[in-house]
């Protein structure tokens, strides 16, 4: 919603678009004969700094967030973007209804708190940094559990003696930059792992995760960041891939159309056996890097949420699920499948499934007949 305001009278409103009036409960022509003021409705502990930002000097545009009344006199938290229009004292201003943001940011909390139950190793880092044009990153802020990790104290960063893009190692920093520059363009946020250079001298591998927090005076945007440490889940890992390698080769070889996957992406498949390739009759490299291993390219997909539902909502608490749907093989024929699961779970508490196709189009055709 947009209006025009008059900052030489109080922030009067003098005029506006449909959805300002609707949301104000004021009719357009009360709003064109001045019997509006925005800081009438503005909630009184942010007016004197909306006020200050809408009139600061050489500033043509503005971007700030405050709590404003709708018509029933319920608290609106808005985000507000201004334009100082030039050689006048007016702004228009665009508001736009973000009060279910907050609602979004209590959900990825909630679900931050759950996965710090499932990494026991990470120690993780909290900082606010912000990205200049010339993509520097400025430390505004760093927890102790940061400053610790990289070797450093809250003087340091709070003097400016450092950046933290000089701590990104030389082969990570080109795929950092992209993930800030796509973070900022697309509002998703990033989650990477890198490696840091600390001020003791060594290299340390770190989960980063980072989203635009807010963008400052000077339209820079601030970004939100976390750094776990990992290092010693990537000498685990380096451990477990002989493991692994071992086990696949094995699972590869057993009879029957086997398979894994993840519990909540019943579909996106891990490995498969050698009867499984011969059933949907697509090679093994076709599978997984022209399908990316995704089951539900092959199937009807009318059945694919019905058979999802199956296997996972019916399926919780359980340890074992089951669904029947349709496949398409590479030579274009139609079979009707029995997928059945063993859920198990990992020892880092995530569930996953392994599962076996067993064709039943012969039997499902036997059973249409009308005898």
């Amino acid at each position: 919603m947009n209006c025009v305001v008059d900052k030489a009278d109080n922030l009067k409103v003098i005029s506006s678009d449909s959805h300002f009036s609707d949301f104000t409960g004021v009719h357009p022509s009360k709003i064109k004969q001045g019997k509006l003021y925005l800081n009438d409705i503005i909630n009184p502990r942010d007016r004197e700094n909306v006020r200050r930002v809408i009139c600061k000097k050489d500033s043509p545009y503005v971007y700030l967030d405050f709590y404003i009344k709708d018509k029933s006199g319920e608290e609106v938290f808005v985000h507000c973007t201004g334009y100082n229009i030039e050689g006048t004292k007016r702004c228009r201003l665009t508001l736009a209804d973000i009060s279910r943001s907050q609602k979004k940011s209590e959900e990825l909390k909630t679900r931050a708190d759950e996965m710090k139950e499932l990494v026991d190793l990470v120690n993780a880092g909290v900082c606010l940094f912000k990205v200049t044009s010339d993509m520097e990153f400025i430390p505004l802020y760093m927890n102790k559990t940061c400053c610790e990790m990289f070797g450093t104290s809250k003087s340091v960063y709070a003097g400016r003696k450092y950046r933290l893009d000089d701590l990104i190692h030389e082969g990570d920093k080109s795929a950092v930059f992209q993930a800030v520059g796509k973070a900022m363009a697309t509002k998703k946020p990033i989650d990477m792992e890198i490696r840091v250079l600390t001020h003791r001298n060594s290299v340390l591998w770190c989960k980063f995760g980072a989203s635009v927090h807010r963008y400052d005076d000077d339209g820079c945007p601030v970004f939100h960041g976390i750094f776990s440490d990992i290092n010693d889940v990537k000498m685990a890992e380096e451990d477990a891939d002989s493991e692994r390698d071992l086990l696949v080769r094995i699972f590869k070889n057993l009879p029957g159309a086997l398979f894994t996957a993840d519990f909540n992406a019943p579909f996106m498949l891990d490995v498969v056996s050698s009867d499984f390739i011969k059933l949907i009759g697509y090679s093994r490299k076709e599978f997984f890097e022209n399908y990316g291993g995704d089951l539900t390219k092959l199937m009807v997909q009318k059945e694919v949420p019905v058979a999802r539902h199956s296997l996972v909502v019916s399926a919780e608490g359980k340890t074992t699920a089951n669904a029947t749907y349709s496949l398409k093989t590479k030579s274009g024929k139609h079979l009707i499948v029995v997928d059945r699961r063993r859920i198990v779970e990992r020892e880092n508490g995530e569930k996953a499934s392994i599962g076996i196709l067993r064709d039943v189009t012969a039997q499902s055709a036997f059973e249409t007949l009308d005898i």
